[in-house]
Parts: C-alpha cells; structure tokens; sequence
C-alpha cells in the first residue's frame, strides 16, 4: 500500500501547487483572512482588548517572515505583504468597532481568540506563503492584483481596508 501511496506524492503536489497557482488563490486568501476580522474585534471588545498589539504583530510577522523564507522567498518582500495584510485588517476592525460601539448582544456566540481564530488565520497565513511561493509571470503578477481589487470590492471592504492590502500584495509579488 505504501508504494501506492508514494507513486501519488506527485500528483498530489502537482495538484497543490496549481492549486496555489491559480489567479484567484491569493486574493481569496486575502478576502478569507480579512472576513475573521469581525470576529477578531468583537473578541477584543468582549475582553477590553485593543485591535493593536505590538508584541503580537512583532512575533507574527516575524513567524510569516521566517516561513516565507524558508519557502523560498525574499524577506522583505514577505514582511511588506503581511504588513499589508495586518493593517488592513486593523482597518477592518475599526470599523467594525464603529460600527458596534455598544457591543454585541449577550446571545451572539464570541469565537476565542487563541483556541479558534489565531489557528485559523495561522492556517490561512502558510496557505498564503505556498501562493506567494509559487513561481509566476510578471502578467501572472498583474492579474492577481486586479484579481484582488475585484474581490475585495465585491465582499464590500473600504477603500482604507483594501489599500493597505493591495500594497502588501503588490510587495509580495515583486520579484
């Protein structure tokens, strides 16, 4: 049976990677990561917690950082794009903040932080260095960036939200 199994490895492989190749993986990515963002602040209102922590984004990017290197890819062009990625996502939940000054209602379920929405977004983190990895055109490069601007247009995120992104995207792409 194993020898089964080994004669697929490449298969498989091939099939991840043109499944992080393709146009749309990363700005989905990018949209996923982004929509646990609701989530994210009404956790740290719940907590009294504030949306920036500078110890945590230090070791967060530092571990995207190290996992993007280790993949292959320049370290500057990886901390630019997580560095996108995460003031976005502040942005995100700033708004929700004003949006929900009072608070959620006692009967909405409030996600844990540690136990289901950072290995959530850990998870989609590496999903987003194997795309960012993954070799690419300069045209391939265009295309994913217009393919980010339409999703994030189209899951309704503010212009402010979605600026930090795309820089960060663009970062990640440059050769």
């Amino acid at each position: 049976m194993k020898s089964v199994s080994l004669s697929l490895l490449p298969c498989v492989l091939a099939l991840m990677q043109c499944a992080c190749s393709s146009p749309k993986t990363l700005p989905a990515l990018m949209v996923e990561r982004l929509n646990w963002m609701d989530d994210v602040a009404m956790a740290k209102q719940v907590k009294s917690l504030p949306i920036t922590d500078p110890v945590r984004e230090a070791e967060l990017l530092r571990t995207m950082t190290q996992r993007g290197v280790a993949a292959g890819l320049k370290e500057e062009n990886v901390r630019r794009f997580f560095t996108g990625q995460m003031q976005a996502a502040k942005v995100v939940q700033e708004e929700w903040l004003q949006q929900h000054p009072q608070g959620v209602t006692s009967y909405v379920m409030v996600p844990d932080l540690k136990l289901t929405v950072r290995p959530a977004l850990d998870g989609i983190g590496q999903k987003m260095i194997a795309s960012l990895a993954t070799p690419r055109s300069p045209a391939a490069s265009a295309e994913i960036l217009v393919e980010a601007v339409r999703r994030l247009a189209r899951a309704g995120y503010s212009k402010a939200a979605s600026q930090p992104a795309l820089e960060g995207l663009e970062a990640g792409l440059a050769p």
